[in-house]
This record gives structure tokens, C-alpha cells and sequence, in this order.
């Protein structure tokens, strides 16, 4: 009967040393796979909100274009690090601008290319 007791005495309480290791590596490797994808999230970001800001840049352009038939220049805005640049076409659709987005964010957002 005694035996039976200490037994009783004697149960685990808490987290043994190797269960605690086993957390912390399921942790490391989360946080491993979570910070580059995090960090793309925000580079694209940041470059969306560039080629966004110029979204009022673009309406002047294409007003100019079409009542002065004045030819647009490339636009730039720079957010947090981060140029985003518009190049115009018009010689591919005549009367219509089409826009060519670039970027200096290492993960680009939709529909831009890499460049300056």
C-alpha cells in the first residue's frame, strides 16, 4: 500500500524538458517560413501603394494627351524607400495611353516589372 502512495506522489506536474524543446522548434520553424513571406507582403506593399499614388498623375496625363495632344513623360513616385515608375506608350494604340509600371521593390505587385 505504501508504494502505491509514493507512486501517487510522484506524478508529473507540468511540461517535461524535451516537450518544451519540441514547442520551441515547431515555433522556429513557423517563424522561418513566416518572415520572408511576411516580408514580401510588404515590399509588394509599398511598391502598390507607389504605382497608386500616381493614379491622379495618370488622369492629368491623359486629359493633356487628349485635349493639347501633349506627349506624357515617364512618372515617378517614391513611398517608403520604394520608386515606382509609369512609363507611357502611344504609339502602340493611337489616342490611347498605355501604362507600363517598374519598381524597386524586391516582390512586385500585380501587373509591374523589376527596374527603375
Amino acid at each position: 500500500m505504501q508504494k502505491l502512495q509514493t507512486l501517487k506522489k510522484s506524478s508529473q506536474k507540468g511540461f517535461t524538458l524535451i516537450e518544451l524543446m519540441i514547442v520551441i522548434a515547431i515555433i522556429g520553424i513557423l517563424a522561418a517560413i513566416a518572415l520572408p513571406a511576411y516580408q514580401d507582403y510588404v515590399s509588394k506593399s509599398k511598391g502598390a501603394n507607389a504605382v497608386a499614388s500616381l493614379s491622379g498623375d495618370k488622369i492629368k496625363a491623359a486629359l493633356a494627351y487628349s485635349e493639347d495632344n501633349t506627349t506624357p513623360t515617364n512618372l515617378t513616385f517614391t513611398y517608403d524607400g520604394v520608386l515606382a515608375t509609369l512609363i507611357p506608350d502611344i504609339t502602340t494604340t493611337p489616342g490611347k495611353i498605355l501604362w507600363t509600371c517598374k519598381t524597386t521593390a524586391t516582390a512586385q505587385p500585380k501587373n509591374c516589372t523589376a527596374g527603375s
